[in-house]
């Protein structure tokens, strides 16, 4: 179940159609087991594709491949703060995805509808979708340690579309905050 989180990701960062066919199976997609295996061969080998298209085309990790981080930003901050083990790993990218999905709403960079698309997919899959009560001040300090902060700024991936994400470095911890108190 938690490794859907991974499958849903790649429909949002860059193939709206694999998304729209997650959307599709509904309820079905918590129990991978009970997919039609037409279904899951199809999401499995498009989640591989996609992939394979973002890391063909950035090798050397020089900007694109970063996009595979969506969700991971804010994910790390949950693993980190909720103590590891916690959440699965597949777990904490649904809460991050949720939440980059609002930030980006908060940042005027995609729509509420796709946001509750995004939103009912992750809670379809059996996934959290809930920002769990942590210090704002510790998930400030946290994203300072995060792996993609360059000179003192934190690079999210942020969704424009469905299919369709930027990378941002411009913002704020404010608007970090406002977005996860909508998350709770």
């Amino acid at each position: 179940r938690a490794g859907m989180a991974e499958v849903i990701k790649y429909g949002v960062i860059g193939d709206a159609a694999l998304f729209e066919e997650l959307e599709a199976a509904g309820e079905r997609l918590s129990a991978m087991g009970s997919l039609p295996a037409e279904l899951l061969q199809s999401v499995l080998e498009r989640s591989a594709a996609a992939k394979a298209r973002v890391v063909a085309a950035d090798e050397r990790e020089g900007g694109l491949r970063a996009i595979l981080n969506y969700g991971h930003t804010l994910g790390h901050v949950v693993e980190a703060l909720c103590g590891y083990g916690t959440y699965l790993h597949g777990e904490a990218v649904a809460i991050g995805m949720v939440a980059a999905g609002e930030l980006a709403l908060e940042l005027g960079l995609w729509s509420p509808e796709d946001q509750q698309r995004q939103r009912a997919v992750i809670a379809a899959a059996g996934l959290p979708v809930r920002w769990p009560e942590l210090e704002p001040a510790a998930v400030l300090a946290c994203l300072q340690g995060d792996k993609k902060v360059r000179d003192g700024t934190v690079r999210f991936v942020l969704p424009t579309s469905l299919g369709s994400v930027e990378i941002r470095s411009d913002v704020s911890g404010k608007h970090v905050l406002a977005a996860l108190e909508r998350c709770r």
